[in-house]
């Protein structure tokens, strides 16, 4: 699965990342490199915390009707991609 990621340079703070299709997802991190890395890590636990409560896996949206969200108005746009076989089968 791909999803879209808005990050935005904290001024004197570094990067800060959200995964707007999935609840209670962002980090942040000092350097854009390793924001990304950790929201690469943050998402894949999210994933898992979904997956072992029972609740569907959100379908990635799609960036462009993202990206019209006043809220992310001068964020980065990244694509995470995450394997669905790198989660954590149910228990």
């Amino acid at each position: 699965m791909r999803y879209p990621v808005v990050v935005h340079n904290i001024e004197f703070a570094g990067y800060g990342a959200i995964a707007p299709d999935l609840p209670h997802c962002h980090c942040h991190g000092e350097s854009l490199e390793t924001t990304l890395q950790k929201m690469a890590e943050t998402i894949t636990e999210r994933l898992e915390e979904l997956q072992a409560a029972g609740d569907p896996v959100p379908e990635p949206g799609d960036i462009e009707v993202l990206r019209k969200n006043p809220a992310f108005v001068g964020g980065i746009w990244a694509i995470i991609d995450v394997e669905s076989n790198e989660l954590s089968p149910k228990p």
